[in-house]
């Protein structure tokens, strides 16, 4: 396990400590240090990776969304706890701050739960006494740490046992936490429901508490995929994973970017029906939500379904994750392919998030340029050789107004832009680079996400 102890209490923490020169003097033993447990988990929803630091020295950094730290030990005593935002220009700001006074045969938790855009956002601290568990049981304690979510009830049942005349284990409002209650080790299903109601908000499925474990569980914003409000993040003594609502599934959109491709339909899993119908180049289809696990994917011409150009694609769908599937390549080349990549559509309050995708067939290796205006003589590549069928990912950009430029790698000669875009705190943003309409030059983009909402 992880030991953290403050510079200060650097001097304490020796073993054994001369007194003098004399040698007949005997070293002193000092006693040992008293320990406890602290904990911090990110649960706020729309706010950047934090640094977490206690009197001043950082013991936790990059800590992001739905994210814990484990039980880390230190020294008993009196911290002050701040958590400092990362933004997206490189600096950090204090966003949170506790006081804490750490005692031994103590575990305490810090949750950040909230929103930065409504000012919901706040340190939420949880004690709780150190105690064995009984053997063949397990210890579970929920935290309520949804801010747009009210007054719920909580069933934890057996696998498929029927709520619909059941007392709920517990009912919730935002930042309550229940007492931690011991049940039998086994497999359990976590329902949500409304106050008063039956119905499901989240439903967990057969999820199994280990024997002799603790589980602080915590229901916080679904950031990822299906149409709960919630998900359950739980933490472990040393670790932590999170739970989605059975039915959340995997987002998938399609991309058309053959320039020189007609309209198409696609086709999932052999279907007869499209999934999507005459989708044709430059256009995007909004996220579908398809179950988690293989399927394969089959692109033809939406004017005669007998000419395939992508015959049953296999492709992997993570439960929570969303996906771009780009058709690349070209028709005339006999070169088309899917490309699917994963997407990050947490928006974050304090930044815009920005993925730049190079599908051009014909550019060749590029550089990318984001500057504050169309002039790139004197100015380094936000990205530099990028080839062909490769996404930066979620950049975390400042908001502002910015000029995209693409180039030839190693040159200042603009093949595409100068592009002039608002970036929104908050916003996601997505660019594809393409060929133009029939195939090579001029080259162009396609807009994606925000930019399509925002038009």
């Amino acid at each position: 396990m992880k030991r953290i102890y403050p510079a200060l209490l650097f001097g304490a923490m020796i073993g054994l400590t001369a007194c003098g020169g004399d040698d007949d003097e005997k070293p002193v033993i000092n006693p040992p240090v008293a320990e406890t447990s602290i904990r911090v988990i990110h649960a706020g929803v729309d706010a950047p990776a934090v640094n977490v630091n206690a009197n001043g020295a950082e013991i936790l950094a990059d800590v992001d969304y739905a994210q814990s730290s484990g039980l880390l030990t230190v020294p008993e005593g009196m911290y002050a706890v701040t958590v400092d935002a990362k933004l997206a220009d490189g600096t950090v700001a204090e966003v949170l701050s506790a006081d804490l006074d750490a005692m031994t045969e103590m575990e305490y938790t810090a949750v950040a739960v909230g929103k930065v855009a409504d000012e919901t956002l706040q340190l939420k601290l949880i004690a709780n006494a150190t105690s064995d568990i009984a053997e063949g049981y397990t210890r579970v304690q929920v935290l309520h740490g949804t801010s747009d979510v009210g007054l719920v009830d909580v069933y934890v049942t057996a696998p498929g046992d029927d709520i619909s005349d059941a007392a709920p284990t517990l009912s919730a409002n935002f930042l309550d936490v229940s007492d931690q209650l011991e049940i039998l080790a086994g497999d359990y299903q976590i329902r949500i429901t409304a106050s008063g109601m039956k119905t499901p908000v989240f439903d967990s499925g057969t999820v199994t508490l280990e024997a002799t474990t603790d589980y602080l569980v915590s229901a916080i914003p679904n950031a990822w995929t299906g149409d709960s409000p919630v998900a359950l993040l739980v933490a472990l003594n040393d670790a932590h994973q999170v739970v989605l609502d059975k039915m959340a599934g995997s987002d998938v959109r399609v991309v058309h970017g053959v320039a020189d491709a007609p309209a198409v339909d696609v086709f999932l899993d052999g279907a007869a029906t499209p999934a999507v119908d005459m989708l044709a180049f430059g256009e995007t289809t909004d996220y579908l939500n398809v179950p988690e696990g293989d399927h394969t994917v089959t692109v033809a011409a939406d004017a005669d379904s007998s000419l395939v150009v992508i015959d049953k694609a296999p492709v992997n769908l993570t439960a929570g994750q969303s996906y771009s599937v780009l058709a690349v390549g070209s028709l005339g080349d006999d070169a088309i392919q899917p490309w699917v990549f994963m997407e990050n559509r947490r928006a974050v309050a304090t930044e815009a998030k920005l993925n730049v995708a190079h599908a051009s067939y014909s550019a060749g290796n590029v550089d990318i340029y984001l500057t504050p205006s169309d002039d790139i003589s004197e100015a380094m590549p936000a990205l530099t050789d990028v080839p062909f069928m490769t996404a930066s990912g979620s950049l975390s950009i400042t908001p502002g107004d910015y000029v995209v430029s693409v180039t030839p790698t190693g040159t200042k000669t603009v093949a595409i832009g100068p592009l002039n875009i608002s970036l929104a705190a908050g916003g996601l943003y997505g660019v594809a680079a393409v060929d133009g309409q029939g195939g090579g030059a001029p080259l162009g983009v396609i807009l994606m996400d925000d930019f399509i909402d925002n038009m």
